[in-house]
């Protein structure tokens, strides 16, 4: 059966909307609001903005990237057709009944939020088990755990525990940062050798620093469990030591080699906003009163996550003829829009001017996605070049 172009790989409709959304859900709250435009139907709209970053933008990106990895570890072609309509559909499907959560009952918002995770979760489960890629299970785990954290936080949300669903948000941040420790700090550095090998850098070696990133694995599960019991003083004293050896990781990866090459410094600058990101959240734990433990939270949302989500999901739109892959000025200049969205956002608590610092940074990452669009398109057409995240190998001599 023959499908159009669109629906031949995973990355393509899952990135895209990732990027649609990114851009929808910050035009629409907080900044539509500005502008005249109704707060989304659930109170505060906050949690709204919460959930929709966490379990609509970033499970769509997530998604894009394990299905199109997949096919890596299992020696199989990638999903395509019905499989990946079914899968937007019920992305969809979710981002419409959030829509209108106030009057939705939890009968419907907890099954048709659970579906597209639970299907991902299962399709890999499934595939991975055929192929006998047990390790890679641990993903399609973590995707089930994101399900479950997702009803947590709708029935917390229809309650009306706010200040729950808030702490939630603690869980998940610590999950994402496992993620990007896990893959992150892992990918980072084989692309940058690759890049190295290509050049010709060899008297810049890459120190892959597994200890230290083993180091930082162990810290954040630690806090993970300090969150959950609720012990004081573990939890933010295990957030700094896995920042210290989540930048002490970074160290052996010749970051500053990297400015020739803004596809790839893309990735290192992002990763870098994870150690500070994480110091960020326990400082203020320790700290509350010197600075909004919610805005120290977007130094890991905007500059980590979303940064390395951009970085990673913009190669797709950056292979060039010559089978090597290149930043396109749309994701240079949607990544320098995500970096001063950041900084913006982090500045603005302490600024007369807040309201104004916001809404820049707002604008500011809508520009960021839409460039990020643009970037995608070529991508979306055609036969997809494979691999569809990385160039050419280097050749052997």
């Amino acid at each position: 059966m023959r499908h159009s172009a669109f629906w031949q790989a995973p990355y393509r409709p899952l990135f895209t909307a990732a990027g649609v959304w990114a851009v929808l859900c910050i035009a629409w709250w907080p900044l539509g609001p500005s502008f005249g435009v109704p707060a989304p139907a659930m109170s505060p709209p906050v949690l709204w903005h919460i959930h929709e970053l966490f379990f609509g933008f970033a499970t769509a990106a997530v998604g894009g990237y394990l299905l199109t990895a997949m096919p890596n570890w299992i020696g199989k072609p990638p999903e395509r057709g019905l499989v990946l309509k079914g899968l937007l559909c019920a992305w969809i499907a979710a981002r419409l009944v959030m829509a209108t959560f106030d009057i939705m009952p939890l009968a419907v918002l907890l099954p048709v939020n659970a579906a597209y995770l639970v299907v991902l979760a299962g399709l890999m489960a499934i595939r991975l088990k055929r192929a006998k890629a047990y390790p890679k299970l641990g993903f399609a785990a973590a995707l089930l755990l994101l399900a479950t954290l997702d009803a947590t936080f709708l029935i917390l949300a229809k309650s009306g525990d706010i200040a729950a669903c808030i702490a939630l948000t603690q869980l998940l941040l610590l999950g994402f940062a496992l993620l990007l420790t896990f893959v992150g700090a892992r990918m980072i550095p084989a692309f940058t050798q690759s890049w190295q090998q290509i050049t010709g850098c060899y008297d810049l070696a890459v120190h892959h620093r597994l200890r230290a990133r083993v180091c930082a694995l162990l810290a954040l599960l630690v806090a993970v469990v300090a969150t959950v019991l609720s012990l004081p003083w573990l939890g933010p004293l295990a957030l700094l030591i896995a920042s210290f050896c989540a930048l002490l990781t970074a160290t052996g990866w010749r970051s500053f080699s990297t400015r020739h090459n803004p596809l790839l410094a893309g990735l290192h600058v992002a990763y870098l906003w994870l150690p500070l990101g994480l110091a960020a959240l326990a400082l203020t734990d320790l700290f509350p009163a010197t600075y909004p433990a919610g805005a120290a939270k977007h130094a890991l949302t905007i500059g980590a996550i979303s940064g390395l989500i951009l970085a990673v999901a913009g190669r797709a739109g950056s292979h060039t003829p010559s089978g090597q892959l290149k930043a396109p000025k749309p994701l240079i200049l949607a990544m320098i829009c995500l970096w001063l969205a950041t900084t913006l956002r982090l500045i603005a608590p302490m600024s007369p001017s807040e309201t104004t610092l916001l809404n820049g940074a707002a604008l500011l990452w809508i520009t960021a996605w839409s460039a990020f669009l643009i970037t995608l398109r070529p991508s979306l057409i055609g036969a997809p070049v494979r691999p569809v995240l990385s160039g050419k190998k280097a050749r052997k001599t």
